[in-house]
């Protein structure tokens, strides 16, 4: 039978690519030897004969250790070898789902070597390890071996546990030789190692077997990816339906089904993390009496109190990942808590550094899965560990450099998309100093839709200037027009509407969240201000944006003589641009009145005057509505060339929302024509970009014209 000197050296020897005569060769030794080596005839070389075969083998320090330490006499046993080791945990009783990820350990851990599960914090790393440990067991009939590395337990430490488990005692010496006593005392054997808990690769590297019949799974919140040989499994949070499962163990069935609403919500909230889900279904199990509801509804106000056990909860369990962090990096993790995802500008401003060096800290944070890069340049945390980011006291400093970022950003929009805004003659010049150099509206407004949500975090945020606050939220007025997100944008203006001081500001902070609510209230009392400050270009476009307003609630009339009279205020003061704003308005006013001559020719001096000013964006619009109401009049030819006018500007000027209007009207046409191949494919273009930027009422309504021509979508 080979011994486990004889396992050791045909393992390096097929490792070297040799035969036993050419490892004879190289070693000066004859092959009868080499061979009467392997198979275990000769136990106790000489000590001479054992650094030849090192040599010839090219073998590391820790190598030779190992195969000195196989080939040194030891004394015989004086009774018959203990049973095999048997440390494993029970497994875990209520494992659920993870059918994937336990078919795919178990064929890595059933060939030799060593796997790493990784994952962030509680995610059921252990579970899935002692699970698939105890399936396979039977294929390591010389034991199975379990070590808590607790993140922090010393090499030479493990590496004595680990011997006296095997019945060798530690004798000392330094960390190689002790783990070369460890290797040999596996090898020939097939022993499971379950290492629970690493923290580092340094921490785990001596406690792996070098002989070929073992295997090694470690567990770690780190992802190790430079461990020699390795192969890695990354876990995820559950799917719904398994995390649903999980909860419904330790609640039962009735509850659960009882109101499958409520126990989604849960597992929602507990962001689909096993060890948040298994905390809250100990909750139920505890409190029989609650409903499933009682306890979504606790975890909607409180959330990490409701998932906290002391030293066994989710405060504790993340404190574990973040305590790894060196203390520049544990600030960082705390600032890009405010933002659910952080891109690298926004990174970069945070940490007052370059993008190369936010990003390496990013990448350090990934290597402990506590943010998660989604796309090259993006960083996600779990909802989670956000959460227990934002307990930390936040920075205004650094808050107030991300907010000067946006402000110079959104500035530079309103110069770009409508250089003769009367908020360019308001605004400091130096509000848009920082912003990356685009050349377009459509650049700035495609780098903002990247932003967008980092841009309501940041508005959200304790501590963030208000002065910045109020700039940023007026100059979003043209992005937000642009594309329609009202919900962010009214949360936006109201955020600083509260905070505004300045009576300028505040009239046109109140002007915007009352276009961006639809509500005439808010408009009435900007333009209250306006005429209190004096201020008649504000009071012309206020009234425009009121006349827009009151026309949209259905009131007519007064929509139009509130347009009038901006009208002729506009045309007083010589403002062009909002006398072709509120043409433009006028005309629609008067459409849906009826009269479609009027609404034509109003629509046709506002086309003038923004082709005068060189207002492409503006052109694009009234195009648009020229081509809606030749489309509407069964004029198809001319709707067409006018609404294929627009098409191309809204592309040019970079506006998906009105791209996707200029499609819906174009398939309209087409329907008209009665061409209901080309309608499907206008609408099918529209749909696309509908949904790639969240449009859900452009949605609805180019799905509905699609059923129409018998498309699907």
């Amino acid at each position: 039978m080979d011994s486990a000197l004889g396992a050791l050296l045909r393992h390096h020897r097929i490792t070297a690519g040799l035969t036993q005569e050419a490892l004879a060769e190289k070693a000066g030794l004859s092959g009868q030897a080499v061979g009467a080596l392997e198979r275990g005839d000769r136990r106790h070389p000489h000590r001479e004969t054992v650094l030849r075969l090192a040599d010839a083998l090219g073998l590391g320090a820790d190598e030779r250790a190992e195969l000195a330490a196989a080939a040194a006499r030891t004394p015989r046993p004086r009774h018959a070898p203990s049973a095999p080791v048997r440390q494993l945990p029970a497994a875990p009783v209520r494992f659920s789902g993870r059918e994937a990820e336990v078919a795919e350990l178990t064929d890595l851990v059933r060939r030799p070597g060593v796997v790493v599960v990784s994952g962030m914090a509680g995610v059921g790393k252990t579970s899935l390890a002692l699970h698939v440990a105890h399936r396979v067991a039977e294929l390591f009939p010389d034991g199975q071996l379990y070590l808590d590395l607790r993140g922090s337990l010393q090499p030479q430490d493990a590496l004595g546990q680990l011997l006296r488990a095997l019945g060798r005692p530690d004798h000392g010496g330094t960390q190689a030789e002790t783990a070369a006593r460890l290797r040999s005392a596996l090898a020939g054997r097939r022993v499971l190692l379950v290492l629970d808990d690493a923290a580092t690769i340094d921490q785990v590297q001596p406690l792996l077997p070098g002989t070929v019949g073992c295997s090694a799974v470690v567990t770690s919140r780190r992802a190790m990816d430079t461990l020699p040989q390795a192969r890695h499994l990354r876990l995820d949070v559950l799917p719904e339906r398994e995390a649903l499962d999980l909860l419904t163990a330790y609640a039962g069935p009735e509850r659960t089904g009882a109101d499958p609403a409520a126990a989604a919500q849960v597992v929602r909230q507990c962001g689909r993390l096993p060890l948040a889900v298994h905390l809250a279904g100990a909750r139920l199990a505890s409190r029989p009496a609650w409903p499933i509801a009682h306890l979504a509804h606790r975890l909607a106000v409180r959330r990490l109190d409701e998932l906290d056990r002391d030293d066994a909860g989710i405060r504790a369990s993340f404190a574990v990942s973040v305590d790894q962090l060196d203390p520049a990096d544990q600030t960082a993790f705390t600032r890009f808590g405010v933002f659910g995802d952080v891109s690298l500008p926004v990174a970069a401003r945070l940490l007052d550094v370059d993008t190369l060096a936010a990003e390496l800290v990013l990448e350090r944070l990934a290597d402990l899965h506590l943010v998660r890069c989604t796309t090259p340049g993006r960083y996600r945390m779990h909802d989670l560990i956000r959460a227990y980011a934002l307990e930390r006291s936040a920075d205004p400093e650094a808050l107030g450099r991300v907010a000067r970022l946006f402000v110079a950003v959104a500035w530079r929009s309103v110069a770009l998309a409508v250089p003769h805004s009367f908020r360019g003659t308001w605004a400091d010049p130096v509000w848009a100093a920082g912003a990356p150099d685009f050349a377009t509206a459509a650049a700035a407004f495609a780098w903002l839709d990247e932003h967008r949500p980092q841009l309501v975090d940041l508005c959200r945020a304790p501590g963030v200037p208000a002065q910045a606050l109020v700039r940023l939220a007026t100059g979003l007025f043209p992005y937000y027009l642009s594309r329609g997100h009202r919900a962010d944008w009214a949360e936006v203006c109201g955020r600083a509407a509260a905070v505004a001081s300045d009576p300028p500001a505040r009239a046109i902070v109140e002007m915007d969240l009352g276009v961006a609510l639809r509500d005439a209230g808010h408009l009435r009392r900007s333009l209250a201000l306006f005429r209190q400050l004096g201020d008649t270009n504000g009071v012309a476009v206020c009234l425009v944006n009121l006349s827009e307003v009151l026309q949209t609630c259905g009131d007519l009339a007064v929509a139009v003589s509130t347009g009038e009279e901006s009208l002729a205020l506009a045309r007083e003061l010589g403002l062009r641009c909002v006398e072709a704003s509120v043409l433009e308005h006028l005309g629609s006013a008067h459409g849906r009145r009826g009269d479609h001559e009027r609404e034509l020719r109003c629509y046709l001096d506002s086309l003038r005057l923004n082709t005068a000013e060189g207002d492409d964006r503006a052109c694009a619009g009234v195009l648009h509505r020229i081509g809606a109401l030749h489309r509407r009049s069964g004029r198809a030819d001319e709707a067409a060339t006018a609404l294929t006018r627009s098409l191309h500007l809204h592309r040019e000027g970079g506006d998906p929302s009105g791209e996707a209007a200029c499609l819906e009207e174009l398939g309209l046409v087409h329907l008209l024509r009665r061409d209901r191949v080309a309608a499907a494919e206008a609408l099918h273009r529209g749909l696309d970009i509908a949904e790639r930027h969240g449009d859900l009422g452009r949605q609805a309504s180019l799905r509905r014209h699609l059923a129409e021509c018998g498309g699907s979508s």
